[in-house]
């Protein structure tokens, strides 16, 4: 291995080892507002995203708490009976 491959190994393993550091950064938490009464409340985007979750549970949410459902599983184990 002569001089030149040595070096340029060596500076390719530094450069590879100080990639981490380089790109690292913080990880936000959930942004928090808070008011001048000394309230707190998420901010918009962590508001839509809850806002849209629950949107994608409620059809399941009001299919439960109808009478419907169990009025068919009744009647499905009533007919295979």
């Amino acid at each position: 291995m002569n001089v030149r491959t040595f070096l340029r190994c060596l500076i390719a393993l530094a450069l590879l080892g100080a990639a981490p550091a380089v790109f690292a950064q913080a990880q936000p938490g959930l942004p928090l507002l808070t008011g001048t009464a000394g309230g707190q409340s998420y901010s918009l985007p962590v508001q839509t995203l809850v806002f849209l979750t629950s949107l994608g549970f409620l059809p399941a949410i009001i299919l439960m708490m109808s009478s419907f459902t169990r009025i068919i599983i009744v009647l499905s184990l009533l007919r295979h009976a």
